[in-house]
């Protein structure tokens, strides 16, 4: 039995819209248990305490573009040193490093980010730049904190202590991403005239095309429907599980050795999202 946990993250100062799933995967089974809003200090309590097998899917940029990250912590190679360069610093102070930086730079991507993506450091209709940052500093807390289980975060090589039985797995996803991949619709369900239909179709489809995982929606169909966060959470939450169960639909980084390596992916990060089975 693998825990899954998909996360639609908030990084606002009321704190009040960040969405959990919580599910089981027992084989290829996945079975959908809570759908709900969490406060980010519960969040991070309930990551650090797993005990057991885990993945977490989580959407929010593990780290901002490496342009901006030699601007703001020059000399940092790898996301747990910005990690711990967030932890040091006020949002106010990140978001002015923010409005330095693009002021002269604009707002670049990093090289994972997909075309349907904003930049980390974009402030307008998405505010990117608010849940990088509470983002970053969720993770510091969880890599250098005590966990129940050894922590780990894809594509870094390395664990947060020395190497259990039980891991707790850290996936940067965005849930749009995992949409378009799997051929589903992945832009104007969140609002517009056709917002209601394009969820209907989303709740309706994406069982279908998450082999070899089976899982339906149950009790929580109504309240995807309503809301889009709480899809997002559910459709993180079934990336968490095909993660577990077959890694080789996710495109990921060439390793270290391998043709077209780059280490910046260790400063970055890398969005992970399946591709869709033929």
């Amino acid at each position: 039995m693998v825990q899954i946990l998909g996360v639609d993250f908030s990084g606002a100062k009321g704190d009040n819209n960040t969405w959990l799933t919580s599910a089981r995967l027992e084989g290829i089974s996945l079975r959908l248990e809570d759908v709900r809003r969490v406060a980010r200090r519960e969040l991070t309590d309930i990551l650090a305490s797993r005990s057991g097998p885990t993945v977490a899917a989580l959407d929010f940029p593990f780290a901002p573009p490496w342009s901006f990250a030699d601007f703001w912590a020059p000399g940092c190679q790898s996301m747990p040193e910005l990690w711990v360069a967030a932890a040091a610093l006020e949002y106010d102070d990140f978001l002015a490093l923010r409005d330095e930086f693009v002021s002269m730079n604009g707002e670049p991507k990093r090289a994972c980010d997909p075309p349907e993506s904003y930049s980390c450091l974009h402030m307008v209709n998405p505010i990117m730049v608010p849940m990088t940052f509470r983002g970053m500093q969720m993770l510091h807390s969880l890599w250098f904190g005590e966990t129940e289980n050894a922590i780990s975060v894809p594509p870094l090589r390395e664990y947060s202590r020395t190497c259990s039985a039980a891991i707790t797995e850290l996936l940067e996803v965005m849930p749009g991403a995992v949409l378009r991949r799997l051929g589903l619709p992945y832009k104007g369900y969140k609002g517009g005239a056709r917002a209601q239909q394009r969820r209907q179709a989303i709740v309706t489809d994406l069982p279908e095309r998450a082999p070899p995982i089976e899982f339906g929606f149950g009790e929580f169909e109504d309240l995807a429907l309503r809301s889009h966060d709480a899809l997002d959470s559910i459709v993180a939450a079934v990336a968490a599980a095909l993660w577990a169960v077959s890694p080789e639909r996710f495109p990921k980084p060439p390793a270290e050795g391998e043709g077209g390596y780059d280490h910046v992916v260790l400063l970055e990060g890398w969005l992970y999202a399946p591709n869709r089975q033929s």
